[in-house]
C-alpha cells in the first residue's frame, strides 16, 4: 500500500510540474511574440528562456526567434556584437532542426545566406554551408539568392584556379538550372490555375489576387537569377571553348545519357548547334533513349539539314513525350517560331497550343502579335483596314503583359509601336468608322473594333 501511494504521489507531482512548465512556456512564448511584433529588442530575453527551458514546446519559438535575432543583428553597434548574434542565429537554425526535424524551413541554406548577407566569416565558409544545404536538403533549397551566391562563388573559385574544374562549373550550372526550373514550374503552375479561372470569366478573390501578385514577383526574381547566372558563365561557355571541351570528352561519355543531355543543351543554348559535334551527340542520345529531350535535339539537327518534315515529326514527338508543361510549351513555341518564317497559320496554331498547356506563356502571345503585325498587306479592303490590323496586334501584346510580368516592358513597348502605326484619330474621324467592327477575312479570321474618338 505504501509503495502504491508513493507511485501515485510521483505521478501526480510530475503532472503538476509538467502543467506548470506548459503554462510558463505558453506565457513566455506569448510575451516573446508580442515583443517581436513590436520590434522590441527585449524579445531576445524571452527567446533565451524558451531555448533553455522549452526548446521543443512549439515551432513558433524558432520562426519568431529568427526575427528576434535578426533584429539584434540589425541593432548591433559593434562588429563583435554583430558577429555574435549572426553566429547565434546559425545556432538557432540548428536547434530548430534538432527539435523539429523535417520542418521544411531550409535552415541549412539560411545559415549560408546569414553569413553572406552580414559579411561574416569567409567565402569558403559560406560556400561550404550552401554546398551542404544543396546536397543534403535539396527540396528546401528554394531561395533564388542562395542559388546565385552558391554559383557565383564556385565560378570565382574556378577563375582563381582554386581547385574547381570547368566541368564542375558546368555541372553545378546544370544542377541549379534544374532547380530553378522546378521552382518556376511550381509557381507558374499555380499562377496558370488562377489565369484559367480568370479566362473562364470568374473573378479572383482579394486573397487570390494577392497570391497572383506574389507569384509574379517570385517568378521575376527567379528569371533575374537565371539571367545573372547566364551572364556569369557567358565567358566560360563560348562555342570556341565548348566544342573542343566536349569533343575531348565525347568518346568516354557517349553512353552517358545525363552527360549527353547537358552537353547538347549547353551547345544549343550557346548557339553551337550547327557544329557536327551537336549532331553526333544528339544521335547518340536518341539511340540510348528516344526521350523527349533526345527527340527535340534531333528535330534541331533535321531542321538544319533542311529536312523540315522530319524535323517537325521529332519536335511533335518531343512535345507529346514531355510531362512538364513548361517544356511542352517551349517545344510548341519552338515549332511556332520555325513555322513563322513560312506558314503563319501553322505558326499561330502551335503558339495557341503553347498557351493551351501553359496560359502564362506570354511569348506565344507576342509571336501571334508579330504574325499579325506582319500581315497588314494580306488583309483589309483598303489602307485603313490594313493598318487596323495593328490594333489587333497591340491587343495580343497586352495579353502577353497581362499573363507574364517578366515581359511587361517588351510587350508594352511593342503594343505602343503597333498603336502608333495604326490609323490616327484624324484618320478615324475622316473614315467615319469609329466604334465599328472590322473583320479580317483573310487567314487571320479575327476582328477589331475601331476605337471611339
Amino acid at each position: 500500500m505504501k509503495t502504491k501511494l508513493t507511485l501515485l504521489f510521483l505521478v501526480t507531482a510530475s503532472f503538476f510540474i509538467n502543467a506548470q512548465n506548459t503554462e510558463a512556456c505558453t506565457e513566455t512564448l506569448s510575451l516573446m511574440v508580442t515583443s517581436a511584433k513590436a520590434k522590441d529588442p527585449g524579445a531576445y530575453d524571452y527567446l533565451t528562456v524558451l531555448r533553455k527551458d522549452c526548446p521543443s514546446f512549439h515551432k513558433s519559438i524558432y520562426s519568431y526567434g529568427e526575427a528576434v535575432i535578426k533584429l539584434k543583428i540589425e541593432k548591433a553597434t559593434t562588429a563583435q556584437d554583430k558577429e555574435k548574434f549572426v553566429r547565434d542565429l546559425l545556432k538557432l537554425y540548428d536547434e530548430h532542426d534538432q527539435y523539429f526535424p523535417g520542418n521544411g524551413a531550409g535552415n541549412k541554406m539560411k545559415k549560408g545566406l546569414a553569413l553572406f548577407d552580414n559579411k561574416i566569416g569567409t567565402t569558403d565558409e559560406v560556400f561550404n554551408l550552401l554546398d551542404v544545404a544543396f546536397k543534403t536538403d535539396y527540396a528546401n533549397f528554394k531561395y533564388a539568392k542562395a542559388m546565385y551566391v552558391y554559383f557565383e562563388i564556385l565560378v570565382n573559385k574556378h577563375k582563381a584556379n582554386n581547385g574547381v574544374e570547368l566541368q564542375q562549373v558546368f555541372d553545378k550550372y546544370d544542377d541549379l538550372t534544374k532547380k530553378l526550373d522546378e521552382e518556376e514550374e511550381e509557381l507558374s503552375t499555380e499562377k496558370d490555375g488562377l489565369l484559367s479561372k480568370e479566362e473562364a470569366g470568374q473573378a479572383l478573390t482579394d486573397k487570390e489576387n494577392l497570391r497572383k501578385s506574389r507569384l509574379e514577383n517570385n517568378l521575376e526574381i527567379f528569371e533575374n537569377v537565371r539571367n545573372d547566372m547566364d551572364n556569369i558563365i557567358l565567358e566560360l561557355s563560348t562555342c570556341e571553348k565548348l566544342i573542343p571541351f566536349y569533343q575531348k570528352s565525347f568518346e568516354e561519355n557517349k553512353t552517358n545519357e545525363e552527360w549527353l543531355k547537358r552537353a547538347t543543351n549547353r551547345l544549343e543554348v550557346k548557339g553551337c548547334d550547327s557544329d557536327p559535334l551537336f549532331s553526333k551527340m544528339s544521335e547518340a542520345l536518341y539511340k540510348l533513349n528516344p526521350s523527349a529531350e533526345a527527340a527535340e535535339k534531333l528535330g534541331i539537327v533535321e531542321y538544319q539539314r533542311k529536312n523540315v518534315t522530319k524535323a517537325m515529326e521529332y519536335f511533335n514527338q518531343a512535345a507529346d513525350l514531355y510531362k512538364d508543361n513548361t517544356k511542352k510549351a517551349n517545344t510548341y513555341y519552338k515549332i511556332a517560331s520555325l513555322y513563322s518564317k513560312s506558314n503563319k497559320v501553322q505558326a499561330r496554331a502551335y503558339a495557341r497550343k503553347a498557351l493551351q498547356v501553359k496560359p502564362s506563356y506570354g511569348k506565344a502571345y507576342l509571336l501571334i502579335a508579330s504574325l499579325y503585325g506582319n500581315s497588314i498587306n494580306e488583309c483589309g479592303a483598303d489602307q485603313f483596314e490594313k493598318r487596323a490590323m495593328y490594333w489587333l496586334a497591340a491587343q495580343y501584346c497586352d495579353k502577353a503583359a497581362a499573363v507574364d510580368s517578366t515581359l511587361k516592358g517588351k510587350a508594352s513597348g511593342d503594343a505602343a509601336r503597333y498603336r502608333a502605326a495604326a490609323p490616327s484619330k484624324t484618320e478615324i474621324f475622316q473614315s467615319g468608322k469609329a466604334g465599328q467592327r472590322i473583320a479580317f477575312n483573310c487567314w487571320v479570321g479575327e476582328s477589331i473594333i475601331v476605337p471611339n474618338l
